[in-house]
């Protein structure tokens, strides 16, 4: 994440806070970002507001999985790296060999993978728990 970026991310924080002071603030940074920059971009506005940072989750889509991997890995690695949670999202779009072959591939323990369906509702439980805890 560039400099001027990051400080606009900081700023932006500091303006919610004056203007709106919201009790959550959840973002979602591009897809080019790894955790370790996340994480040093919100260390930088801790300098000038207080606020807690919450888990971090990096959403891996089941459908574009393939291609993201062939392309990606070293990025993709960076994003889990780190991350309080790895979420393998849009799971209903794929079989479960699919499913099964990405959690292989994923530098990933079982544990901290949650497989979410948005159709039954697999997943969206223990992410809001987490979310709010």
């Amino acid at each position: 994440m560039g400099c001027s970026l990051a400080a606009s991310l900081v700023d932006l924080k500091k303006e919610l806070k004056r203007s709106v002071d919201p009790d959550y603030l959840f973002l979602e940074p591009s897809e080019m970002i790894v955790t370790s920059e996340l994480r040093n971009v919100m260390a930088m506005g801790l300098r000038d507001l207080q606020y807690t940072v919450g888990p971090l989750i990096t959403l891996v889509d089941a459908v574009s999985f393939g291609f993201n991997w062939e392309e990606r890995e070293h990025l993709i690695t960076g994003q889990i790296r780190g991350t309080d949670r790895v979420v393998l999202s849009r799971t209903d779009r794929v079989d479960q060999e699919e499913i099964e072959r990405i959690c292989r591939l994923l530098p990933v323990k079982p544990d901290d993978l949650l497989l979410l369906n948005p159709n039954d509702g697999k997943g969206l439980e223990t992410l809001g728990r987490e979310l709010l805890s």
